[in-house]
C-alpha cells in the first residue's frame, strides 16, 4: 500500500507547495530539517548520511517519516516499509538542499509583496486571526520562521518555472488513444436521475417553494424569489445527476426513484437542519460519455502528465548529481532474512533410502495437493484518472 501511495505522488513533496498547506507540513518539516542538521546531536541521535559534506541526522529522517505518514493517513507501518519511507525522506532532504543551491546560483528572489500575499492566503484558511496565532503556538512555529520558509519554497517554485521548459503539446491522436484505452474506466455516466434541487434550512420554506412550483411557476422564477433563503440550488438548465447507487445508499432519497419526468418531490428532510425539493428532469442509463464531451478533460490530464514528467526528470537529475554518502546503511536498508539451508542432493538421497512406503504415499498426497493449488497473479495498478 505504501509503495502505491508513493508512486502516485510527485517524488519530492517538499517543492509541491500548496500555500494553505505550508503551515502544517512544509514549514514544520522544512524548519526542522535545517535546524536538525546544525544542532547538537543527542545521545540517541546520529549522523546517517551526508550530502555535499552536510550531515543528515537520524532525527531529521524519522521526523520526516512521521510527517509523511500523517500526510498519507497512515498510523501503523510494517517495519520493512519503514526503511522505504526513510530513503524517500532522505531523497527529499537532498533535493531540498540541491534546490536551494540552484536558487542561489540562479539568483532567484522573492519579493516582500509576494510573501505578504502568500501569508494572507495562509491566514485566510483559519476562521480568525486568533485561531491562526493559536495554531502557531500549538506547533511552536514562529511567524518569522514561517515567512523564511515560505520565501525559500516560493523561490524554489520560481526556479522550477524558469528552469523547466515544459512541452505540454497534446495531439488529437494521443487524446483519442487515451479515450479508447481508458474511456470505459474513467468516462462513464452511471445509471441515475437528472434532477434540479433546492435545499432550505426549514421545512416551511421548502413547502412554500414546492407549492409555488406546483402552481405552474417556472423553476428559475421561484428560485429567484427564494434565492436568499436557499442553502444550495441548481439552475433549471444545469441539473445534477444523482446515481442510483447514491439514491439507494441514502434512504431519504429513495422516494425520488418513484417519480416520473417532470414530477416534484415533497420536501425531504436530509438532516436536522436541511430540507430539499427535487424536480426530476429525466432518467439516465449507464453509458460511455461521448469523446467530444470529455476531450478537453483528457487534454488537460495528458498536458499535466507531460509537464509533471518533465519536472520530475529535472528534480531526479538534481538528486542524482548530489554527492550523497550513506554513513549508516542499516537505517535505510531492511535486514536481509536468511533463507533456511536446503539439503544437498546427496543428503536428500540418504534420507530417501530410509523412508518407508507409507511415507512415500504421504509425500505423493502432498504433491497432489500442491498441484491443485492455483497460482496467484499480480494485478496492475490503474493509472490516475482525470476526474470529469
Amino acid at each position: 500500500m505504501i509503495l502505491k501511495a508513493l508512486r502516485t505522488r510527485t517524488k519530492v513533496i517538499m517543492i509541491a507547495v500548496a500555500v494553505a498547506f505550508v503551515i502544517s507540513i512544509f514549514a514544520g518539516y522544512g524548519i526542522y530539517s535545517r535546524r536538525g542538521g546544525s544542532s547538537a546531536t543527542t545521545e540517541k541521535d546520529k549522523v546517517v548520511a551526508k550530502a555535499n559534506g552536510t550531515n543528515i541526522m537520524l532525527s531529521q529522517i524519522d521526523m520526516g517519516v512521521r510527517q509523511l505518514m500523517d500526510q498519507m493517513g497512515i498510523s501503523n507501518l510494517p517495519q520493512s516499509q519503514y526503511y522505504i519511507l526513510r530513503k524517500h525522506v532522505l531523497d527529499q532532504i537532498v533535493l531540498d538542499m540541491e534546490l536551494d543551491k540552484e536558487v542561489k546560483e540562479n539568483k532567484i528572489e522573492v519579493t516582500d509583496d509576494e510573501i505578504n500575499v502568500a501569508m494572507d492566503r495562509i491566514i485566510s484558511q483559519f476562521p480568525t486571526k486568533e485561531a491562526y496565532q493559536d495554531y502557531l503556538s500549538a506547533y511552536n512555529i514562529k511567524e518569522e520562521d514561517l515567512k523564511k520558509e515560505l520565501r525559500r519554497q516560493l523561490a524554489q517554485q520560481k526556479l522550477l518555472q524558469t528552469a523547466v521548459k515544459t512541452d505540454d503539446t497534446v495531439t488529437e491522436e494521443e487524446m483519442q488513444e487515451f479515450y479508447e484505452a481508458r474511456g470505459d474506466d474513467y468516462f462513464v455516466r452511471p445509471e441515475g436521475l437528472w434532477v434540479n434541487f433546492a435545499i432550505f434550512s426549514d421545512e416551511k420554506t421548502a413547502q412554500e417553494v414546492r407549492d409555488a412550483l406546483a402552481s405552474g411557476q417556472t423553476w428559475d422564477d421561484v428560485m429567484s424569489q427564494y434565492g436568499d433563503k436557499a442553502l444550495h440550488s441548481t439552475s433549471y438548465d444545469k441539473p445534477l445527476l444523482l446515481p442510483m447507487t447514491t439514491l439507494e445508499a441514502q434512504e431519504e432519497l429513495l422516494p425520488l426513484k418513484e417519480l416520473k419526468e417532470g414530477e416534484l418531490s415533497q420536501p425531504i428532510q436530509l438532516d436536522e437542519e436541511q430540507f430539499g425539493i427535487y424536480l426530476v428532469k429525466g432518467y439516465q442509463k449507464q453509458e460511455k460519455i461521448p469523446y467530444d464531451e470529455v476531450k478537453e478533460n483528457i487534454k488537460l490530464a495528458l498536458s499535466q502528465q507531460k509537464a509533471q514528467a518533465q519536472r520530475q526528470e529535472y528534480l531526479q537529475g538534481l538528486v542524482d548529481r548530489a554527492n550523497v554518502e550513506i554513513v549508516d546503511s542499516s537505517v535505510f536498508e531492511a535486514p536481509k532474512v536468511e533463507e533456511p539451508a536446503q539439503p544437498s542432493a546427496e543428503e536428500e538421497g540418504d534420507q530417501g533410502s530410509d523412508v518407508g512406503a507409507e511415507v512415500v504415499e504421504e509425500g505423493q498426497s502432498e504433491n497432489q495437493a500442491e498441484s491443485q493449488t492455483a497460482e496467484q497473479t499480480e494485478t496492475d495498478a490503474k493509472e490516475e484518472a482525470q476526474q470529469q
